[in-house]
């Protein structure tokens, strides 16, 4: 999640600017201008997401890879039990699937993760009618469901 603080930081810009504008609007009684403001932070707030979300799916991609390797070439077929499989390499393996295999799937952090990545999907693809939710709170699940991620 290597680029994950400066797209927080670029959001963190956009909207203390926003705030101003709209402030100034609101000041005038502009109110054709504050919901043309609104519709810009929605449109935004989704490809912040998007963004995000992303930082966390190359996380994932990373720690399955790694589990992936290290697990497959393993002597032991204990260990590297169902991990040699072909269906586990190549650029086809879905999110989901890597996901289930560097989180435990009953955890309660990974029915909020693929909540989430549904949001994901909404949005990449021109949705507007799922709501993103905190920015802030994206962040900090974020970091938490990385540091849940075992390789």
């Amino acid at each position: 999640m290597q680029r994950l603080p400066e797209i927080k930081a670029t959001y963190d810009w956009f909207f203390a600017h926003y705030g101003a504008e709209t402030t100034e609007r609101a000041r005038k009684n502009d109110i054709a201008g504050i919901d043309q403001m609104d519709v810009k932070r929605d449109i935004l707030e989704r490809g912040i997401f998007v963004l995000m979300f992303g930082q966390f799916e190359k996380a994932v991609t990373s720690a399955f890879e790694d589990a992936l390797n290290t697990r497959a070439t393993n002597p032991d077929w204990r260990r590297r039990r169902g991990w040699d499989t072909s269906s586990l390499r190549g650029k086809k393996v879905p999110f989901e699937t890597k996901l289930a295999m560097v989180l435990d799937s009953r955890s309660p952090s990974f029915a909020q993760i693929t909540r989430t990545y549904a949001v994901r999907n909404h949005c990449a693809h021109g949705g507007t009618t799922n709501a993103v939710g905190s920015i802030d709170a994206l962040e900090a699940d974020l970091y938490r469901w990385l540091g849940e991620l075992r390789r």
